[in-house]
């Protein structure tokens, strides 16, 4: 299993979203979902990158694939998302055209409109995602894409808690400062929260669009 690379980024390959990377001169063909095209451009080719990657290979697909991403969590992403009947590698590569924050956050909010815009993810797909995943990508939603920095107050509630959910947004790419803020809103919001799982969820919800 392949779990990563770090090298150098020897080529890039917009037609079919694939770059070459140079581990210690061994060339790796990495096959990348759209949303990474932006991100990858950005990197200056010959510049070392660093990426997480999945490997697929099955019967019906003998010849090894690795698919990459530039977060963990858009790995994870990636691997509860292929779990969805009728949606394998292949598919979920060409579907993921928008940030996996923002598709996640259209399944949690059960926006199967959304979801049928994705390319090969007509309506009765959209709504299989919906049923299989909903619940379940609250720390895909809240994965950042940009950081950015925010005056934060101090926060209240159980303090084991509230340490333990600023952890998990700056994993998700928060700065300390702004994912102190939020949890600190949330609860104000929810004094009554007691897991971490909820206290996220009301954090995803209070940023969602009015």
């Amino acid at each position: 299993m392949i779990a990563g690379l770090r090298g150098r980024l020897a080529r890039w390959d917009e037609p079919t979203s694939t770059a070459w990377l140079d581990v210690g001169g061994v060339i790796y063909e990495v096959l990348f979902p759209a949303f990474a095209y932006e991100w990858l451009t950005a990197q200056p080719l010959d510049e070392e990158i660093r990426i997480y990657t999945y490997y697929h290979v099955s019967e019906r697909s003998p010849t090894p694939v690795l698919i990459g991403f530039q977060h963990r969590q858009e790995r994870e992403f990636f691997r509860k998302f292929i779990e969805v009947p009728d949606v394998g590698p292949a598919k979920a590569v060409r579907a993921l055209a928008r940030p996996v924050s923002e598709i996640a956050r259209w399944v949690e909010a059960q926006d199967t409109r959304s979801l049928e815009q994705l390319p090969g993810i007509g309506k009765r797909l959209s709504q299989t995602i919906v049923a299989q995943l909903s619940g379940k990508l609250v720390e895909e939603a809240l994965l950042r894409d940009e950081r950015d920095g925010a005056e934060a107050p101090s926060g209240q509630g159980r303090p084991d808690l509230r340490e333990d959910a600023v952890a998990a947004l700056v994993t998700l790419q928060y700065q300390p400062r702004e994912a102190e803020r939020l949890v600190h809103d949330a609860l104000l919001a929810r004094p009554d929260i007691e897991g971490l799982e909820e206290l996220l969820r009301v954090v995803l919800e209070q940023q969602a669009p009015p």
